[in-house]
């Protein structure tokens, strides 16, 4: 998964950089970890496969919208899993060529 991402609020870019490095609320990957290998404490192992999980779920929505941009408020259950505050407010682009 070589996509980045820049995510904005505003004008303003909270993130920039690889979708892998996304900012993940850490209490979503221990939820993840205990639904999918019953261990409330992930090894790095685990914790990218984990993180992988939310990525595609972030990706396969730019997929399904056929988009580049995606407005947060509009799936903020989805996107519940990244650690900014106020989804609401701010848009997800995918960079590059990636549709």
């Amino acid at each position: 998964m070589k996509e980045r991402i820049i995510i904005k609020r505003l004008d303003k870019v909270l993130y920039q950089g690889k979708i892998l490095n996304l900012p993940i609320k850490e209490k979503y990957i221990i939820k993840k970890s205990i639904e999918i290998f019953g261990d409330e404490d992930p090894c790095i192992i685990h914790m990218s496969f984990i993180i992988k999980e939310f990525v595609t779920t972030l990706l396969m929505l730019f997929k399904n919208n056929n988009t580049k941009l995606i407005y947060a408020k509009n799936y903020l259950k989805e996107l519940s899993f990244i650690n900014l505050e106020d989804l609401s407010t701010i848009t997800i682009e995918l960079e590059g060529r990636h549709k």
